[in-house]
């Protein structure tokens, strides 16, 4: 095929046809390649789907197919390269016919130095450079690297090279073609209230993010920085960050603050920052307003992270290789599921949780191996064998109204995931895209693609090497960057907001939040209404609505985001060790709870509870964070938060 022969015959195939509806968003072209073992000749289609691979043989018959998932797919960028390689001399691809043909992709020596935080530069290529425009889009695909391994996902840079005009501008018009046709189509996936409607281009609404420095081990900033900053980058997500300066400081800044020009609010931190953060939300006149029109999302950096391993556990996300990754990825996905809260009465105060309530052994470990946090994650085993070695009891009256039971209820967990994922879709694209499909593939692409398609992993560096900082994510100048927009406040700005007392903050929140449909906590539980007892000595009550109370402790494993339901977990006093060792040891399979219940350890599907300790002293947890001893009673808020899920 001589050159003439290929200008002619790739502009009958590559010349795009302007259709009605979502076929306009579709983009397709012909792509060839020059490798050792010869010329090879590609159809890459970029569609609802994803981005597809065809090769091809000279007659026309496809050979190969690879499809990365639009789902693994979250952003792009246009860009050139600042200085003329060398290696474009000897690069063999041909294609300078038509306008909507394009290059090669970019071999090893071609990666740029220089990326824009819009679609494209908007300077003019120098004389005699090169005059090619390249598209980049990030990727997040599952892959196994080996049989008995478990799933993660690795970050890949899918590379296209257009050079089919002899000038840098033509052809970054139309790399900014395939660009804008995949922003199209990834703005499809998202939920109404993460698209900006009333800006043309259908650009990412922002996020409020919330760092608390000190969770964890005290690395927050560091792992935002490093590695989270980077996919909200790639994803094009505008964000403002805020750093904690003082216990309850979200709660402060969530329940006087402004919040309308934010869509999701990250919370950078453990569970004790989540839960500020919806107390805060809650403590406002307009609550019912703001959880129906702002996601929540959560990075793990603190020591439990019992609702990002809920999370990840209910949608079949890989964690533990990555779980900062996965959860970062879970906050640019554009789809969040309706939460249940439950309501805390106490004796001078109302609080709202959205994992746990704890009294006796738990909440014992919790609270009292603060002693050894340097230990990490770790003291939590530590100081669960000292409790269980010297173990309490205490004394005092559980009451609960146990769920009813309806034919959903009893449906299997599959249905009932299906159900959570599509409930507030704002998108009949989403239910078209089946959650199964999106995270099956654990292939990459084969390597005779490797010309057309350039790969990043966390094995192959070279391209990372010498990526620009605003597009790497390995590059630690890319870290404190942020795309435009963005913004960053420090421990020293001034708050914007009125210092408050907490006590004063305790009182105003009273006013607003959901009100109680139970009997106040001073009044007698009418026995008419089905109210059951359990009444003496226990090791421990626990009430738990997420699946996991930390990263390895299932503890509900039948619990979902959106159930309206409460487990009620009781531990009787009278236990013998061994037993209670054995429950303690198989938390981390979600194997220690008894297929019936037990006169020593039983499982209450409930939607309220009351707990009046007999004792004067003991600890009482509440979403991990220690308050006041005395009576409590909690009932279960179906679904009236939401929060970030994966794709």
């Amino acid at each position: 095929m001589n050159k003439s022969q290929e200008r002619s015959t790739s502009s009958t195939i590559s010349t795009p046809t302007i259709v009605a509806g979502e076929e306009l968003h579709n983009v397709s072209d012909t792509f060839y390649t020059s490798q050792r073992k010869g010329s090879h000749i590609f159809r890459v289609r970029l569609d609802a789907t994803g981005f597809t691979l065809q090769r091809e043989s000279p007659s026309g018959v496809t050979i190969k197919e690879q499809t990365v998932k639009l789902c693994d797919i979250v952003g792009a960028r246009c860009m050139r390269l600042k200085k003329p390689s060398r290696s474009l001399a000897r690069c063999a691809c041909v294609n300078p016919g038509t306008p909507a043909a394009a290059g090669a992709a970019g071999r090893k020596g071609a990666t740029p130095s220089k990326c824009s935080t819009a679609s494209k530069e908007d300077y003019v290529c120098d004389g005699g450079g090169d005059a090619s425009a390249y598209l980049y889009l990030f990727a997040y695909v599952l892959k196994k690297k080996s049989l008995r391994s478990s799933l993660h996902r690795e970050r890949t840079v899918l590379t296209l090279r257009f050079r089919s005009f002899d000038t840098f501008e033509d052809n970054m018009r139309e790399a900014d073609r395939w660009y804008r046709a995949l922003r199209w189509q990834l703005n499809n996936t998202l939920e109404g209230i993460f698209v900006d409607r009333l800006d043309d281009s259908g650009r990412r609404r922002r996020a409020l993010v919330m760092l608390n420095p000190k969770s964890g081990s005290g690395n927050a900033r560091e792992v935002f920085n490093m590695h989270v900053a980077p996919v909200l980058n790639e994803a094009e997500v505008p964000y403002e960050l805020f750093v904690t300066k003082h216990s309850n400081y979200a709660i402060e800044f969530m329940s006087t603050r402004r919040l309308d020009d934010w869509c999701t609010i990250i919370a950078v931190g453990g569970d004790g920052l989540f839960h500020e953060i919806i107390n805060g939300l809650l403590r406002r006149e307009d609550w019912a307003k703001i959880l129906d029109n702002i996601a929540l999302g959560i990075i793990p950096c603190g020591s439990g992270n019992g609702l990002a391993r809920s999370i990840s556990h209910g949608y079949n996300e890989p964690y533990f290789s990555n779980p900062v990754l996965g959860a970062a990825l879970t906050v640019i996905s554009g789809r969040s599921s309706p939460m249940d809260m439950v309501r805390v009465q106490l004796q001078n105060r109302v609080m709202f949780s959205f994992l746990s309530i704890g009294w006796g052994l738990i909440s014992d470990v919790d609270i009292e191996s603060e002693c050894i946090r340097m230990f990490g994650y770790q003291r939590f085993t530590i100081w669960t064998l000292y409790r269980w070695a010297n173990l309490r009891t205490y004394n005092g009256k559980i009451s609960y109204l146990l769920v009813e039971e309806t034919p959903e209820a009893t449906g299997s967990q599959s249905e009932q995931q299906r159900k959570m994922q599509s409930s507030r879709s704002c998108n009949v694209h989403i239910d078209k895209l089946s959650h199964g499909n999106c995270h099956r593939s654990t292939e990459y692409l084969p390597q005779e693609f490797e010309d057309v398609i350039s790969l990043e992993t966390s094995i192959n560096q070279s391209f990372r090497s010498r990526c620009d900082s605003w597009l790497s994510g390995g590059s630690r100048r890319s870290c404190y960057y942020s795309i435009s927009e963005s913004v960053y406040h420090s421990l020293a700005d001034e708050s914007e907001f009125t210092e408050q007392s907490t006590a004063g903050l305790e009182l105003s929140q009273q006013n607003f939040g959901p009100s109680s449909s139970l009997p106040p906590l001073d009044e007698p539980l009418p026995a008419s209404a089905g109210w059951l007892v359990e009444e003496g000595e226990f090791v421990m009550m626990h009430a738990i609505y997420q699946s996991h109370l930390g990263i390895d402790c299932h503890f509900a494993p039948k619990a979902q985001l959106n159930d309206g339901t409460i487990y009620l977990i009781l531990i009787r006093g009278g236990i013998s060790r061994p037993h209670l060792l054995s429950f303690l040891y198989n938390m981390s399979t979600g194997t220690h709870l008894p297929e019936k219940n037990n006169a020593y350890v039983k499982v209450l599907p409930v939607r309220a509870f009351r707990l009046e300790p007999h004792d004067n002293h003991g600890i009482i947890t509440v979403d991990g964070e220690r308050i006041e001893f005395g009576p409590l009673q909690a009932e279960i808020l179906p679904g009236i938060a939401r929060v970030m899920v994966p794709k």
